[in-house]
């Protein structure tokens, strides 16, 4: 798989991860959270709507970055995606062995699959483009 396909695939997943958060603000966050306050659900909603927008955001980044011909650069795009994601998993994993002690709990099911392929792409392509 050449670089520019993973900055494609991995753009493309931040934008379904995105939609995703989008969905589930419009459509499910009162049955998640049925028995909270209309303030909490305003500020959780104040803040999902801007992790969507920034991951609507990067995911366009990515993909408008993968039209870059130079290899070296796009090494250095997939190596900010590789940190980022590193970083989301962090939150991710403290998240969810802290859940019920510091917080309510870890990302839903299709968040770890973000979480766990966009890592592995960009590993999978900084290590095969060395060959």
């Amino acid at each position: 798989m050449k670089l520019k396909n993973i900055l494609k695939t991995t753009g493309s997943l931040h934008i379904l991860l995105g939609l995703l958060i989008i969905v589930i603000l419009i459509f499910s966050i009162e049955t998640i959270a049925s028995d909270t306050s209309n303030e909490t659900l305003l500020l959780v909603r104040g803040t999902a709507d801007v992790v969507a927008a920034s991951n609507l955001g990067i995911g366009c980044l990515l993909i408008i970055c993968s039209s870059i011909k130079d290899k070296a650069s796009l090494r250095k795009v997939l190596s900010g995606e590789l940190v980022l994601m590193f970083c989301f998993l962090a939150v991710a994993l403290f998240n969810t062995f802290n859940a019920g002690k510091i917080v309510d709990g870890g990302p839903p099911p299709p968040f770890w699959i973000v979480l766990i392929a966009n890592p592995i792409l960009c590993i999978y392509g900084l290590n095969k483009d060395k060959k």
